[in-house]
């Protein structure tokens, strides 16, 4: 099996290129799918969103960033979607990564779109999964203060990550840190010639400069503000009500491929047969007794996923500040 200390012996992300044999294709796939979500309400609550954040923030802001799902557990959700989903780039870049005989399993493609603004895409890691534990029955809080904490690494499952854009226009630069968020980051810069950055996301850290140049702070967005495709570019709506729009040129669009990584066959069927899960008992009794060695007080929550109290306490105690560009 694959250890974290073994993996800390590769590179924790490679670029790729080319990223698609046809990046037209994968342009008409995205533009055929509609409406996008606010990025935003995928963090659920505003005290995820505290949580997340780690600077104590106690109000939602709605970015005009928005993504839509186009695969889930290895299957698409929008038509056309195999294109990115079966992309075999993206599975040689997930064995650069994580070794020539790892088990690559395609799963997840997601797709955002970035109007422009003056606000970044602050430097994070990606949502972690673990066995038994994942984001289809847990808050992405609590999923990634237990990859922060260390306590549940044997649990984790390996994910690799595959991100590349469709963007000609001025700022939305990709940072990431391959060696780490204390060493220097390297940047990936428009045009993004038919490029990709594939890499171990929850253990690398990655942001996103700016989208446009000066470009106005978009006022008056909510959770519940959805983007639509229209004629030659696309258009933010509350309900029915147009607030916004946007030509093809304006906006920033990536594409997150993800695919499980396992050791071998072997630890593939361990995930599998679930035969190694945690359950949430399991996970509040290792954060209680791990917090309370370390001479944090703290009561056993009654709802681990929404008790304000115990969302504060685990942020506070593994929440990291992440690094910002060089």
């Amino acid at each position: 099996m694959t250890s974290t200390g073994e993996l800390l012996d590769r590179p924790s992300a490679v670029r790729l290129q080319p990223a698609y044999d046809d990046t037209a294709a994968v342009l008409e796939v995205i533009r055929g799918a509609s409406p996008f979500w606010a990025i935003a309400s995928y963090g659920a609550s505003e005290a995820e969103i505290k949580a997340l954040s780690n600077d104590g923030r106690s109000s939602i802001f709605v970015p005009p960033w928005f993504r839509r799902d186009f695969a889930l557990h290895g299957e698409a959700l929008v038509p056309g979607a195999e294109v990115i989903l079966d992309n075999p780039h993206f599975v040689q870049g997930a064995h650069d990564v994580f070794g020539p005989d790892a088990v690559v399993v395609p799963t997840t493609v997601y797709v955002n779109v970035m109007v422009p603004g003056p606000v970044p895409f602050i430097a994070h890691t990606d949502v972690p999964a673990f066995r038994g534990f994942t984001r289809d029955d847990h808050p992405l809080w609590l999923l990634i203060q237990m990859h922060h904490s260390g306590l549940f690494e044997d649990h984790r499952i390996k994910l690799a990550t595959a991100v590349s854009w469709f963007y000609e226009g001025s700022g939305g630069e990709f940072h990431y840190w391959p060696e780490g968020p204390t060493k220097p980051n390297e940047t990936i810069s428009t045009p993004y010639d038919n490029i990709a950055v594939v890499a171990d996301n929850e253990r690398t850290y990655h942001g996103v400069a700016p989208v446009g140049q000066e470009a106005p702070l978009i006022k008056g967005l909510t959770l519940s503000t959805q983007l639509h495709r229209v004629d030659g570019g696309w258009e933010m709506r509350e309900g029915d009500e147009p607030l916004h729009t946007a030509t093809d040129d304006d906006v920033r669009i990536t594409v997150s491929w993800k695919g499980e990584v396992f050791a071998d066959e072997a630890d593939r069927q361990r995930t599998l047969d679930h035969s190694d899960d945690i359950d949430m008992d399991h996970v509040v009794s290792t954060f209680v007794a791990d917090m309370r060695a370390r001479g944090v007080e703290v009561d056993v929550p009654a709802d681990p996923h929404h008790d304000e109290a115990w969302v504060a306490a685990v942020s506070s105690t593994y929440g990291r500040t992440p690094p910002t560009p060089s």
